[in-house]
Protein backbone atom coordinates (compact mmCIF):
# COMPACT_ATOMS: atom_id res chain seq x y z
CA UNK A 1 0.00 0.00 0.00
CA UNK A 2 1.13 3.62 -0.48
CA UNK A 3 1.00 6.46 2.06
CA UNK A 4 -0.61 9.69 0.99
CA UNK A 5 -0.58 13.03 2.85
CA UNK A 6 -3.67 15.09 2.76
CA UNK A 7 -3.67 18.92 2.68
CA UNK A 8 -4.20 19.04 6.42
CA UNK A 9 -1.10 16.96 6.93
CA UNK A 10 -2.90 13.75 7.67
CA UNK A 11 -1.32 10.66 6.29
CA UNK A 12 -3.42 7.85 4.97
CA UNK A 13 -2.69 4.59 3.36
CA UNK A 14 -4.16 3.93 -0.09
CA UNK A 15 -4.00 1.10 -2.57
CA UNK A 16 -1.85 1.56 -5.59
CA UNK A 17 -3.33 1.09 -9.06
CA UNK A 18 -1.64 -2.28 -9.28
CA UNK A 19 -3.08 -3.33 -5.92
CA UNK A 20 -6.56 -2.17 -6.94
CA UNK A 21 -6.28 -4.11 -10.18
CA UNK A 22 -5.07 -7.15 -8.34
CA UNK A 23 -7.90 -6.90 -5.83
CA UNK A 24 -10.44 -6.53 -8.63
CA UNK A 25 -9.04 -9.53 -10.34
CA UNK A 26 -9.12 -11.45 -7.08
CA UNK A 27 -12.72 -10.47 -6.48
CA UNK A 28 -13.85 -11.19 -10.00
CA UNK A 29 -11.61 -14.14 -10.74
CA UNK A 30 -14.05 -16.61 -9.23
CA UNK A 31 -16.94 -15.06 -11.13
CA UNK A 32 -15.01 -15.16 -14.40
CA UNK A 33 -14.13 -18.77 -13.78
CA UNK A 34 -17.79 -19.51 -13.14
CA UNK A 35 -18.79 -17.66 -16.30
CA UNK A 36 -16.18 -19.57 -18.28
CA UNK A 37 -17.47 -22.80 -16.78
CA UNK A 38 -21.04 -21.92 -17.73
CA UNK A 39 -19.97 -20.91 -21.21
CA UNK A 40 -18.13 -24.18 -21.55
CA UNK A 41 -21.16 -26.11 -20.40
CA UNK A 42 -23.37 -24.16 -22.82
CA UNK A 43 -20.98 -24.88 -25.67
CA UNK A 44 -20.86 -28.54 -24.69
CA UNK A 45 -24.68 -28.70 -24.54
CA UNK A 46 -24.97 -27.11 -27.97
CA UNK A 47 -22.42 -29.58 -29.31
CA UNK A 48 -24.33 -32.50 -27.79
CA UNK A 49 -27.60 -31.14 -29.20
CA UNK A 50 -25.99 -30.82 -32.62
CA UNK A 51 -24.60 -34.34 -32.42
CA UNK A 52 -27.99 -35.67 -31.32
CA UNK A 53 -29.71 -33.87 -34.21
CA UNK A 54 -27.18 -35.25 -36.67
CA UNK A 55 -27.62 -38.74 -35.22
CA UNK A 56 -31.41 -38.49 -35.52
CA UNK A 57 -31.10 -37.22 -39.10
CA UNK A 58 -28.79 -40.11 -40.01
CA UNK A 59 -31.21 -42.57 -38.40
CA UNK A 60 -34.13 -41.09 -40.38
CA UNK A 61 -32.14 -41.23 -43.62
CA UNK A 62 -31.28 -44.87 -42.93
CA UNK A 63 -34.92 -45.64 -42.14
CA UNK A 64 -36.04 -44.03 -45.40
CA UNK A 65 -33.33 -45.87 -47.33
CA UNK A 66 -34.39 -49.21 -45.86
CA UNK A 67 -38.05 -48.39 -46.47
CA UNK A 68 -37.23 -47.51 -50.08
CA UNK A 69 -35.31 -50.74 -50.55
CA UNK A 70 -38.16 -52.72 -49.02
CA UNK A 71 -40.71 -51.04 -51.29
CA UNK A 72 -38.50 -51.65 -54.30
CA UNK A 73 -38.13 -55.32 -53.35
CA UNK A 74 -41.86 -55.59 -52.66
CA UNK A 75 -42.77 -54.03 -56.01
CA UNK A 76 -40.30 -56.28 -57.83
CA UNK A 77 -41.62 -59.41 -56.10
CA UNK A 78 -45.21 -58.39 -56.77
CA UNK A 79 -44.46 -57.77 -60.47
CA UNK A 80 -42.74 -61.16 -60.75
CA UNK A 81 -45.70 -62.94 -59.12
CA UNK A 82 -48.16 -61.16 -61.40
CA UNK A 83 -46.05 -62.12 -64.43
CA UNK A 84 -46.02 -65.76 -63.28
CA UNK A 85 -49.78 -65.73 -62.74
CA UNK A 86 -50.31 -64.18 -66.16
CA UNK A 87 -48.06 -66.75 -67.81
CA UNK A 88 -49.86 -69.58 -65.99
CA UNK A 89 -53.25 -68.17 -67.01
CA UNK A 90 -52.22 -67.88 -70.66
CA UNK A 91 -50.84 -71.43 -70.57
CA UNK A 92 -54.11 -72.74 -69.12
CA UNK A 93 -56.10 -70.87 -71.74
CA UNK A 94 -53.94 -72.34 -74.51
CA UNK A 95 -54.46 -75.86 -73.14
CA UNK A 96 -58.18 -75.25 -72.81
CA UNK A 97 -58.40 -73.87 -76.35
CA UNK A 98 -56.58 -76.93 -77.69
CA UNK A 99 -58.94 -79.24 -75.78
CA UNK A 100 -61.96 -77.36 -77.17
CA UNK A 101 -60.54 -77.56 -80.70
CA UNK A 102 -59.90 -81.29 -80.25
CA UNK A 103 -63.45 -82.04 -79.06
CA UNK A 104 -65.02 -79.81 -81.71
CA UNK A 105 -63.07 -81.49 -84.50
CA UNK A 106 -63.83 -84.94 -83.04
CA UNK A 107 -67.53 -84.16 -83.29
CA UNK A 108 -67.13 -82.79 -86.82
CA UNK A 109 -65.14 -85.85 -87.92
CA UNK A 110 -67.97 -88.07 -86.74
CA UNK A 111 -70.28 -86.29 -89.21
CA UNK A 112 -68.10 -86.11 -92.32
CA UNK A 113 -64.84 -87.42 -93.70
CA UNK A 114 -64.45 -84.41 -95.98
CA UNK A 115 -61.73 -82.13 -94.58
CA UNK A 116 -63.30 -78.83 -95.67
CA UNK A 117 -66.71 -79.76 -94.33
CA UNK A 118 -65.19 -81.05 -91.09
CA UNK A 119 -63.42 -77.71 -90.56
CA UNK A 120 -66.69 -75.83 -91.05
CA UNK A 121 -68.54 -78.11 -88.65
CA UNK A 122 -65.73 -77.85 -86.10
CA UNK A 123 -65.90 -74.06 -86.31
CA UNK A 124 -69.62 -74.20 -85.54
CA UNK A 125 -69.08 -76.74 -82.75
CA UNK A 126 -66.58 -74.44 -80.98
CA UNK A 127 -69.36 -71.90 -80.48
CA UNK A 128 -71.22 -74.44 -78.34
CA UNK A 129 -68.14 -75.64 -76.43
CA UNK A 130 -67.19 -74.46 -72.97
CA UNK A 131 -64.32 -75.48 -70.71
CA UNK A 132 -65.39 -76.57 -67.21
CA UNK A 133 -63.77 -78.30 -64.24
CA UNK A 134 -64.83 -81.60 -65.79
CA UNK A 135 -63.28 -80.67 -69.14
CA UNK A 136 -64.89 -79.64 -72.42
CA UNK A 137 -68.66 -79.50 -72.36
CA UNK A 138 -71.17 -78.57 -75.04
CA UNK A 139 -74.03 -76.23 -74.19
CA UNK A 140 -77.09 -74.84 -75.91
CA UNK A 141 -78.64 -71.80 -74.29
CA UNK A 142 -76.62 -72.43 -71.13
CA UNK A 143 -77.89 -76.00 -70.82
CA UNK A 144 -75.28 -78.76 -70.94
CA UNK A 145 -75.82 -81.41 -73.64
CA UNK A 146 -74.00 -84.50 -74.79
CA UNK A 147 -71.89 -84.41 -77.94
CA UNK A 148 -74.28 -86.74 -79.76
CA UNK A 149 -77.16 -84.31 -79.12
CA UNK A 150 -75.18 -81.51 -80.74
CA UNK A 151 -74.35 -83.87 -83.60
CA UNK A 152 -78.07 -84.45 -84.15
CA UNK A 153 -78.63 -80.69 -84.22
CA UNK A 154 -75.88 -80.29 -86.80
CA UNK A 155 -77.37 -83.05 -88.96
CA UNK A 156 -80.57 -81.04 -89.06
CA UNK A 157 -79.07 -77.54 -89.37
CA UNK A 158 -76.08 -78.38 -91.56
CA UNK A 159 -77.23 -81.47 -93.45
CA UNK A 160 -75.44 -80.18 -96.55
CA UNK A 161 -72.13 -80.64 -94.66
CA UNK A 162 -72.92 -84.09 -93.24
CA UNK A 163 -72.00 -87.30 -95.08
CA UNK A 164 -74.91 -89.48 -96.19
CA UNK A 165 -77.50 -86.76 -95.65
CA UNK A 166 -78.64 -86.76 -99.27
CA UNK A 167 -77.74 -83.06 -99.60
CA UNK A 168 -74.59 -82.32 -101.53
CA UNK A 169 -73.35 -78.77 -101.25
CA UNK A 170 -74.42 -76.46 -104.05
CA UNK A 171 -76.56 -79.11 -105.74
CA UNK A 172 -78.89 -79.34 -102.77
CA UNK A 173 -78.88 -75.65 -102.09
CA UNK A 174 -78.91 -74.39 -105.63
CA UNK A 175 -81.38 -76.65 -107.41
CA UNK A 176 -84.96 -77.38 -106.46
CA UNK A 177 -85.96 -79.23 -109.63
CA UNK A 178 -86.67 -77.93 -113.13
CA UNK A 179 -85.15 -74.62 -113.96
CA UNK A 180 -85.59 -73.09 -110.51
CA UNK A 181 -83.30 -70.15 -109.84
CA UNK A 182 -80.30 -71.03 -107.67
CA UNK A 183 -80.57 -70.05 -104.03
CA UNK A 184 -78.44 -67.04 -103.08
CA UNK A 185 -75.92 -67.87 -100.38
CA UNK A 186 -76.45 -66.20 -97.01
CA UNK A 187 -74.52 -67.13 -93.85
CA UNK A 188 -77.35 -66.17 -91.49
CA UNK A 189 -80.20 -67.22 -93.77
CA UNK A 190 -82.36 -70.32 -93.80
CA UNK A 191 -81.05 -73.82 -94.26
CA UNK A 192 -80.84 -73.69 -98.07
CA UNK A 193 -79.27 -70.20 -98.02
CA UNK A 194 -76.61 -71.34 -95.55
CA UNK A 195 -75.93 -74.41 -97.68
CA UNK A 196 -75.44 -72.23 -100.75
CA UNK A 197 -73.20 -69.82 -98.83
CA UNK A 198 -70.85 -72.54 -97.61
CA UNK A 199 -70.90 -74.36 -100.93
CA UNK A 200 -69.92 -71.20 -102.82
CA UNK A 201 -67.39 -69.97 -100.25
CA UNK A 202 -65.58 -73.27 -99.74
CA UNK A 203 -66.22 -74.94 -103.11
CA UNK A 204 -68.39 -77.75 -101.74
CA UNK A 205 -70.29 -78.37 -104.94
CA UNK A 206 -68.56 -81.71 -105.29
CA UNK A 207 -68.57 -84.57 -102.78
Amino acid sequence: MAKLKLEDGTEIEAFTAEEVQAKIEAETGGLKAKVDELLGESKSAKQRAKELEESQQQAEEERQRQAGEFKSLYDKTKAELEAERDAARKFREQIQAKDIDSEAYKLAASLTKDTKRAELLAKEARQYAKYTEEGVQFEIGGVAIEADKLAEKFKADYSFLVDGSGASGGGAAGNHGGGAAPVKGKVDGNKDERAAYYAQKFDLTKD
